[in-house]
């Protein structure tokens, strides 16, 4: 798929992860070590009641299943950013998460051999539970640019 492909509105679901509790304390260890994520005791006594996995745990493993669809694999030319992250509810071990990816805006850049594409990525738990949502843009290579 080129930038063509990706008009005002077009939309897709990925695959479903399922995070494990390994996962969620592993990542949490390295990059988010804040104790609700990491110690299961401490965790229980915070106003989340158990463990839960990082908010960036979450969207990183959103832009991966983004990237295992393989929609972006022939046109991707990374991002300038995220307008706006959110996070509604925790994931907590052993659910399962999969993406509706929205296009929200697409337009050919005005000097710059690229399109730019604005998406909505809606992260949702296995009872169909909104837990995240982020706004980013992406820079596409045009169909007629691909050599």
């Amino acid at each position: 798929m080129y930038f063509e492909d990706f008009y005002q509105g077009y939309s897709f679901e990925t695959k479903k992860k399922t995070i494990t509790k390994k996962d969620i304390i592993s990542f949490a260890e390295k990059w988010d070590y804040q104790p609700f994520h990491i110690d299961e005791k401490l965790a229980r006594q915070s106003h989340y009641g158990g463990l839960i996995a990082s908010g960036w745990q979450t969207m990183a493993i959103a832009h991966s299943l983004i990237l295992d669809t393989q929609k972006t694999s022939k046109c991707s030319m990374g991002s300038p950013g995220l307008d706006k992250v959110n996070w509604f509810n925790p994931v907590r071990p052993n659910d399962t998460i999969n993406c509706i990816v929205t296009v929200k805006s697409s337009r050919k850049s005005n000097s710059k051999p690229f399109g730019v594409t604005t998406i909505l990525v809606e992260v949702f738990n296995q009872e169909k539970e909104l837990v995240a949502d982020m706004t980013a843009v992406w820079f596409l290579k045009l169909a007629d640019s691909q050599g």
